[in-house]
């Protein structure tokens, strides 16, 4: 059925009350908090370089992955619109730019988000290899290539892949996700066409090929938080269970610092004989258990650490991507944003960096 394409008084008219309104005041927010997150990451990479370990622990240099590939996520977000189409400009705040800065920002800005998310998964294999296997620094160091490799260079050939595509185009919001390009103003255009007054074709990017935009959605929404809360768990269940065999370990112990009652009819002469033999069989005891305690202890503490670690790291990825897996949800649902679950991805989305200063 034929569509008949919109005036351009009625688009002004339609797209103001967005503009001026929620479209503003989100720009605002997210770009306010992606220049506080990029700052956050910034200072957390001066604290490793001048920390007394700096960047020779496996640890420290997964951060340090995690910090750039915020930076670059931040950067890519914290533009105030101005980046987004200038065709846009009567649905969209502050549009200035055109379609390659557009291009531009959406790549940094995904290639930074996916990067992050995957990170995530990376800290938290890191921190269950060193709590439940238990591995040596000599494998970790075999294995780090890939904590590093897998974020990097699937980042970059998902995104190098999309905007060869075209599939960097401004949705209406001000960001340049979408991978079709079809604004109001198109509406009863065919693809390719460009609509008198503007630039930009109609159907921007809709070559048959979106599917990969969205098995990059599918990574983010379904693929991370899996990889995150089974190893959380894995390391969860060990730490509990070494706990439990930890105390089981120093009851016995306890139960078997009791020095034996001796009787008979040479009870006398016995019990002497008996009581320095025993003295001395339990003062070794004890020292040994004094040490294994503490190594126990030493031991517990560190997984207990590395616990608290992982979790932190894995509440921060959940708190800042749980409200763009829901609008993410709506989009692929052709369902319109509810207002609120808008300004809360706006608000908590771009705070990564924050997040993962305040866990250090």
């Amino acid at each position: 059925m034929q569509v008949n394409p919109i005036s351009l008084e009625d688009l002004i008219a339609a797209g103001a009350e967005i503009r001026d309104g929620h479209g503003k005041a989100n720009a605002i927010i997210r770009s306010t908090m992606a220049i506080v997150s990029l700052i956050s990451s910034s200072v957390l990479i001066w604290m490793i370089k001048r920390s007394h370990a700096s960047l020779s622990t496996t640890y420290h240099r997964i951060l340090l992955g995690m910090c750039i590939a915020d930076v670059i996520f931040s950067f890519g977000t914290s533009h105030f619109n101005f980046t987004a189409p200038s065709d846009n400009d009567y649905f969209v705040w502050n549009a200035r730019g055109n379609q390659e800065t557009c291009s531009a920002q959406g790549f940094l800005q995904s290639v930074g988000a996916l990067s992050t998310v995957l990170y995530s998964c990376s800290i938290n294999l890191y921190c269950l290899a060193v709590v439940k296997y238990q591995t040596s620094d000599e494998f970790i160091r075999k294995i780090e290539p890939f904590l590093h490799g897998a974020p990097i260079a699937l980042s970059l050939v998902m995104n190098i892949t999309l905007l060869v595509k075209k599939h960097f185009n401004d949705r209406g919001g001000g960001v340049c996700y979408a991978p079709v390009y079809s604004p109001p103003h198109c509406i009863g255009y065919e693809d390719g066409e460009v609509r008198e007054g503007y630039e930009i074709p109609c159907g921007r990017g809709n070559d048959g090929t979106a599917l990969l935009n969205d098995i990059l959605f599918f990574v983010v929404i379904f693929v991370v938080p899996f990889v995150i809360g089974i190893s959380l768990g894995m390391i969860y269940r060990y730490v509990v269970q070494s706990e439990k065999k930890m105390a089981a370990y120093g009851a016995g112990f306890e139960a078997s610092d009791q020095q034996p009652i001796v009787t008979g009819s040479n009870e006398g002469v016995e019990s002497s004989c008996w009581k320095e033999r025993l003295q001395s069989m339990f003062s070794c005891c004890r020292r040994f258990t004094d040490q294994s305690s503490l190594t126990s202890n030493e031991d517990r503490n560190l997984s207990r650490s590395v616990l608290h670690r992982a979790l932190a790291y894995s509440v921060a990825y959940f708190l800042t991507w749980s409200f763009v897996i829901t609008t993410t949800c709506f989009t692929i649902a052709d369902k319109e944003w509810p207002v609120s679950i808008w300004y809360l991805s706006n608000i908590f989305n771009p705070l990564q960096g924050v997040s993962y200063s305040i866990e250090q």
